[in-house]
Parts: C-alpha cells; structure tokens; sequence
C-alpha cells in the first residue's frame, strides 16, 4: 500500500507523453460537452422544450468541431493519428452530451429525449464536424507558420 501511494505522488508519471495527451483530449472532449449542455439549458429557459430540441444537431456540430479544433491546438504534432483521435473526440463528445441529455430529460420529465436513430445521426454529426474542426486548425496553424 505505501509503495502505491508512493507511486501516486511520483511525478515522473505525469511526464509521460500519453498521460499528458490523454488529459489535453479529454480536456478538449468536456470543452464540447460543457458548452453544448450550456446553451441547450440557456435555449431552453428562453423557449419550449419542444423548440429548444430542434437546436441540438446543431449545437452538436459547432462543439464538435470546437472540439475538433481544441484537440489539434492543445496537442499540435504530439498525436500520430490526429484523424481517428478527431473522428472519436465528437463521437465521445456526442455520447457525453446525449446521456446527460437523456438523464436530464428522464429525471425531469420522465421521457427519453432521443431514440436510437437520433444517436446514430448525432453521432455522425459529431464525427463530420470533429473532423472539420480538426482540418480547419490545421489549415490554420500551417498558415500560421508559413505567414511568421
């Protein structure tokens, strides 16, 4: 038990490379989640529930792709697969955002807001934008670089 602690507080394992890009991913996954559940709870003080859900696709595919965007500027060259690492970061973000969704809407209304197909759809969106979102911060950051 003391060698664990003792490992615990070691801090040569937060050197290691995959601890830091798991962390700047699941970093960049809850800056999705969180501002996808943020404007669905704003959207949905101003307007029905019912017209609030009608957003969703949408506020799944500006956060994905922000956190598309977010992955490939906190981990820039670090990631080998920066493609498949985008492409699950939205659909991670997606599955995230949904099941708070659908825990919410269940405990509050007693109703599932999303059926399988609406997953699968989301999830899709999640995965085109996260990508897009990856694309564009590279385009950016190469351009960057050639205009410095």
């Amino acid at each position: 038990m003391k060698n664990a602690i003792a490992f615990m507080f070691n801090w040569e394992i937060f050197e290691n490379k995959k601890i830091i890009l798991l962390y700047q991913t699941a970093s960049a996954v809850l800056i999705g989640v969180c501002g996808t559940i943020l404007v669905i709870m704003l959207l949905a003080t101003i307007l029905p529930l019912s017209k609030a859900v009608n957003f969703i696709p949408w506020l799944i595919g500006f956060n994905t792709a922000m956190t598309g965007y977010s992955l490939v500027e906190k981990t820039r060259d670090s990631l080998k697969y920066r493609h498949i690492v985008s492409i699950g970061a939205g659909i991670l973000n997606v599955l995230i955002t949904a099941g708070i969704l659908i825990a919410l809407s269940v405990y509050t209304f007693g109703a599932n807001l999303f059926g399988l197909v609406d997953l699968l759809i989301l999830s899709i969106i999640g995965a085109v934008c996260s990508e897009f979102g990856a694309w564009l911060a590279v385009k950016y950051f190469k351009l960057n670089k050639k205009s410095n």
